[in-house]
C-alpha cells in the first residue's frame, strides 16, 4: 500500500500549481522519491514504481530502469497517480481527470473513455484474476461528492459503471478487490458532514448493492485506508488510519467488528501481505519496519528503514525509502524486511523508455530527460563504445618470436603458405622449450 492520496481538496490547488509556473525537472519543486511499487502479476522481473517525477519500469528485476514523464501518462503539476498491472503487462493510472491505460511496454497511453473527466483517486488489481481491476473516481460536486466505481474483466481494454451508487457524501479514498471471491469489493472513506466518520463499504454482490460500516477511531484528519484483504479469505481485512500516530486496524468478518493490532509513533506509509497471508509487514519514516505473523500478532521491528511504501510479492518485499537517508529510492528484501538491498537509485536511472518514434513517450520524455539527468546525477547505462584501432596497427608478435603471418603474395598456393607457417611457429615453439629443459623429447615434462 503505498502513500495516502491528494485529497479532493488539494485537487484545484493541484490544478493551480500546474499552470501557475513551469514545471521544473526535479519532480514538482518536490525532491525526487519514490511512493509506491507494482509488480506485473504474470512476470515478476517486470516492476513500475511510482515516483515524484513520472514512472520508473524495468523488465528484469531492476538491473537497468527506465522512465516515463508525467507528461507522456496526461497531467502534470503535483499528483501522485495511482497504478496497477493488469493482465497482458496493462499499466493503470489514475489522473485527476481520467484514466490513462498502457499496453504492454508502457510507451503508448491512452484515455479510457468511460472515465473522462472523473478524478480517480485509487484502483486495483484483482491478484487472483488480473483481467479484473476497479476503479473508482471521486470528483467533487455541488454539496457532496460524484463518486462511481468502473470495473474491468479484460485487463484494462474497456470498462463499465457499476450499478450500486456511492453515499454523495463519501469522500472516496480506497477501493480493493478480494481474491478469493470474485463477487466481493471493498471501498473506504470518510462521511463529510457536521461529524466526519470513516467507514467501510462492503458489496458481496459484484458492486451490485454496498454495506456501510463504521470503522472506529476514524474522522475527517484519520481517513481508513484499505491495506489488504487476505488472499485466502475476503472475509478478513485491514486497514491503516493515516496521520499520527498511525494505527493499523484488522476486521475478521469483513468489516463488522474491528481490532487494533498495531500502533505506530509516527504515521504509517506503508504495509503488505505476504502473498499466502500468513505474515505482514508495516511501516514509515519514524518507526521502521514491523513485521508479525497472521493472525496470532506479534510485531517486533525488523528493520530502521523509513519506509515511504511497502510491497510484499514472489521476490520479496519492495520498500520505497528515503533516498538521502536510505542510500536508495527502492531496495528489495529478502529476508521479510529484515534487510534490504538497493534496487534503485536516483542516478542508477538509464533515460526515457527506449520507443518507438511518434509514441506519447519519445514525443514528451525525450526533450525533458537533460534536466533531469543533471537533476538526479544519473550516469548513461550504455557501455562505451571502444575506440577503432589505429589505421596503420600491426599483429601483436607472439612470445616465439613468430608472428605467424601469411607469406608475400607470389609464392605458391596460400593454403600450402598457411600450413609451413603453422609447422614454422610449432617447430620454434617446440625448440624453446627443449631449450629451457622443460620437456623430453616425447614432449612430457621432466
Amino acid at each position: 500500500m503505498s502513500l495516502p492520496r491528494a485529497a479532493p481538496a488539494a485537487i484545484a490547488l493541484a490544478a493551480l500549481l500546474s499552470t501557475a509556473a513551469p514545471r521544473t525537472a526535479h519532480a514538482n519543486g518536490r525532491f525526487p522519491s519514490a511512493g509506491h511499487v507494482e509488480v506485473d502479476p504474470a512476470d515478476p522481473a517486470r516492476v513500475v514504481v511510482r515516483a515524484t517525477y513520472g514512472l520508473l519500469v524495468t523488465t528484469d528485476g531492476g538491473k537497468r530502469w527506465e522512465w516515463v514523464c508525467e507528461e507522456a501518462l496526461g497531467f502534470a503539476g503535483i499528483w501522485d497517480p495511482p497504478i496497477g498491472i493488469a493482465a497482458g503487462g496493462t499499466i493503470l493510472a489514475g489522473l485527476p481527470d481520467g484514466l490513462s491505460v498502457s499496453g504492454l511496454g508502457g510507451c503508448g497511453w491512452n484515455r479510457e473513455d468511460a472515465l473522462a473527466g472523473r478524478l480517480v483517486v485509487d484502483l486495483a488489481v484483482d491478484r487472483g484474476n488480473p483481467a479484473r481491476a476497479v476503479v473508482i473516481a471521486s470528483s467533487p460536486a455541488s454539496g457532496g461528492f460524484d463518486n462511481a466505481l468502473f470495473l474491468t474483466e479484460d485487463g484494462g481494454q474497456s470498462f463499465e459503471a457499476l450499478p450500486a451508487p456511492l453515499p454523495g457524501t463519501l469522500r472516496a479514498l480506497t477501493v480493493d478487490l478480494a481474491a478469493s471471491n470474485p463477487s466481493a469489493i471493498y471501498v473506504s472513506g470518510v462521511l463529510e458532514g457536521a461529524a466526519p466518520a470513516g467507514i467501510v463499504l462492503r458489496s458481496l454482490d459484484a458492486g451490485g448493492s454496498f454495506t456501510p460500516l463504521p470503522v472506529p477511531g476514524s474522522d475527517a484528519e484519520h481517513g481508513p485506508y484499505i491495506g489488504a484483504v487476505d488472499p485466502l479469505d475476503a472475509d478478513r481485512l485491514y486497514v491503516r488510519l493515516e496521520g499520527a500516530p498511525g494505527r493499523l486496524l484488522f476486521s475478521a468478518d469483513g468489516g463488522g467488528t474491528w481490532e487494533e493490532i498495531y500502533k505506530g509513533e509516527g504515521p504509517l506509509l506503508g504495509f503488505a501481505l505476504a502473498p499466502d497471508g500468513s505474515k505482514l509487514v508495516v511501516g514509515g519514516e519514524k518507526d521502521g519496519v514491523w513485521r508479525s505473523p497472521a493472525p496470532v500478532w506479534a510485531f517486533e521491528q525488523v528493520s530502521p528503514l523509513r519506509a515511504q511504501c511497502l510491497r510484499w510479492a514472489p521476490a520479496g518485499i519492495y520498500a520505497c525509502a528515503e533516498p538521502v537517508l536510505d542510500g536508495f529510492a527502492v531496495g528489495l528484501s529478502t529476508t521479510e524486511g529484515s534487510t534490504f538491498a538497493p534496487l534503485e537509485r536516483s542516478a542508477d536511472l538509464c533515460g526515457p523508455l527506449e520507443c518507438e518514434a511518434g509514441s506519447s513517450v519519445s514525443a514528451a520524455c525525450k526533450s525533458r530527460w537533460p534536466a533531469l539527468r543533471e537533476t538526479l546525477g544519473a550516469q548513461s547505462c550504455d557501455p562505451p563504445t571502444p575506440p577503432p584501432p589505429p589505421p596503420d596497427a600491426t599483429p601483436p608478435q607472439d612470445p616465439g618470436g613468430c608472428a605467424c603471418r601469411a607469406a608475400p603474395e607470389g609464392r605458391g598456393s596460400a593454403t600450402a603458405l598457411l600450413a609451413l607457417g603453422l609447422v614454422t611457429c610449432l617447430r620454434r615453439g617446440f625448440v624453446l622449450l627443449a631449450r629451457s629443459g622443460r620437456v623430453t623429447g616425447r614432449g612430457k615434462r621432466a
